[in-house]
């Protein structure tokens, strides 16, 4: 909008030499030129283009001297499309001869007014070069700034998620020591005085101990049930799946093994089991019978559902799927049905286990 706005500027001071000379149609004509000219080179910034224009001017103005008067809106372009610049001052010479020789004929006061509009053209393409360059400078900030932002978000989110990820595995490995204490510690000290309470039992004939006894033993029976439920329950909520996808692939070798989790909570317990049984039979499978050279795992919860997909590029069951056959298949079926979940195998260009547990059924 800047160069628009020094153009029109330039090209209504031009229309001042017109209370200096008299003006005819040439001097309408070369407006109506010079206009069409200036706005060509600002549709297109083109080498070709500017050379072509600056030069039909020039030879224009050599035959007709009308022309020169509008010499500070071309001077304007010529330093807008780089035809006169600091790396090349030669241009300046001819530039010069065609002003001195175009103004020849014209009064002192008429070229010092040319010139004048000459340093106004000069001093306006400067200012207008700055602000572009300004602007350019603020928009490039500006970007950089939000695409930094974004990207400090996304380091951010990254690094709260591994956080979460090491405090749930941090927490998970303190259920199983607590598990491990109570069934070590508390468990055999219980089995113990279970142990003791029948022996005393047996060997106190006394029949107002036997009361007692019993009493104390129902108790210790009792409480060593619930440690037992309550170790079932920590240790089940110890499991970490991808932890132990993650050992199940490196400690397998028959062949490379991609594993792509993308799981943000822990599924059920129960899932969890169920994936994990797959996995290892999934596994199992391919370094048994694919002869695979690469194979991926892919653990992925959706809005709906946790998928689990295992896939190989070996030759399979030789392109038929043994859905009758094969009791790790039979497995892997009921433990997923058992989850109102659905499994499918392909056996073509390698073997593939596909399979999906709806979460709203596990949650059931």
């Amino acid at each position: 909008m800047n160069r628009l706005i020094d153009k029109a500027l330039l090209l209504l001071y031009s229309l001042g030499t017109c209370l200096l000379l008299p003006t005819d149609a040439l001097f309408v004509s070369f407006f109506f030129f010079v206009a069409a000219c200036s706005c060509s080179l600002e549709l297109s910034r083109k080498k070709w283009l500017s050379v072509s224009v600056i030069g039909s001017y020039c030879l224009l103005t050599l035959l007709f001297l009308s022309g020169i008067l509008f010499c500070p809106l071309i001077f304007y372009d010529c330093l807008s499309t780089g035809l006169l610049s600091r790396k090349k001052p030669w241009v300046l010479l001819p530039a010069g001869l065609l002003f001195c020789c175009s103004v020849s004929g014209f009064s002192a006061f008429t070229v010092y007014y040319l010139l004048l509009g000459t340093v106004l053209g000069g001093i306006l393409q400067v200012r207008s070069s700055s602000c572009e360059e300004l602007a350019r400078i603020y928009r490039k900030t500006r970007d950089d700034s939000f695409e930094y932002t974004l990207l400090l978000k996304e380091k951010n989110r990254t690094l709260m998620e591994k956080q979460n990820y090491e405090i749930y595995a941090a927490t998970l490995k303190e259920r199983n020591r607590i598990a491990r204490e109570i069934h070590d510690h508390v468990g055999h000290m219980l089995s113990r005085a279970i142990l003791m309470t029948g022996a005393l039992k047996t060997v106190l004939r006394d029949s107002s101990a036997a009361e007692p006894l019993s009493q104390l033993e129902d108790t210790l029976n009792t409480a060593m049930n619930n440690i037992r439920e309550s170790v079932h329950d920590l240790h089940d909520e110890a499991v970490n799946l991808r932890e132990i996808a993650e050992n199940l692939v490196a400690d397998f070798h028959s062949c490379p093994v991609s594993l792509e989790y993308d799981i943000s909570c822990p599924p059920p317990p129960e899932v969890r089991y169920c994936m994990i049984a797959v996995l290892k039979e999934g596994l199992s499978n391919i370094s048994v019978h694919s002869h695979a050279s690469e194979a991926w795992i892919t653990l992925r919860e959706h809005p709906a559902m946790y998928q689990l997909i295992i896939r190989d590029n070996g030759t399979g069951a030789g392109g038929t799927i043994p859905e009758a056959r094969g009791i790790g298949l039979s497995n892997m079926r009921e433990r997923v049905e058992a989850l109102n979940g659905s499994i499918h195998i392909q056996a073509e260009d390698g073997f593939r286990i596909f399979i999906a547990i709806p979460k709203q059924a596990v949650a059931k």
